[in-house]
């Protein structure tokens, strides 16, 4: 797993609209890169592919029971892993630092 196959489940996982093309778009990618990340987790277990009923040529890419527990353990890791980062800092400081992220994220366009 690497950070953009958790992106890609993120993105399924958070409700938005999940075709191949909608997800390429919020995540800020190539649709081919999504196509080769959703082949990968498909290959896991992790997401499962629809025809859309309403645009035959589209897919619509939705979590299975398999994806939804490697999410969640992907969340539970990273939140492990903040915790231990920011140990050292108060709680005043571990907010300032979330508020500066939030604004980084924001410039640099991610969702």
């Amino acid at each position: 797993m690497k950070p953009k196959h958790v992106g890609l489940l993120s993105v399924i996982g958070s409700g938005a609209p999940a075709s191949q093309q909608d997800v390429a778009r919020t995540m800020g990618v190539v649709p081919s890169l999504v196509v080769t990340l959703a082949d990968q987790l498909e290959e896991l277990g992790a997401i499962d592919r629809v025809r859309d009923p309403d645009d035959r040529r589209r897919h619509r890419l939705g979590l299975t029971q398999e994806g939804r527990a490697l999410l969640a353990e992907c969340t539970a890791r990273a939140r492990a892993l903040d915790e231990e980062l920011t140990a050292g800092l108060s709680t005043a400081q571990r907010d300032a630092l979330a508020r500066a992220m939030g604004v980084l994220a924001r410039e640099a366009g991610l969702p």
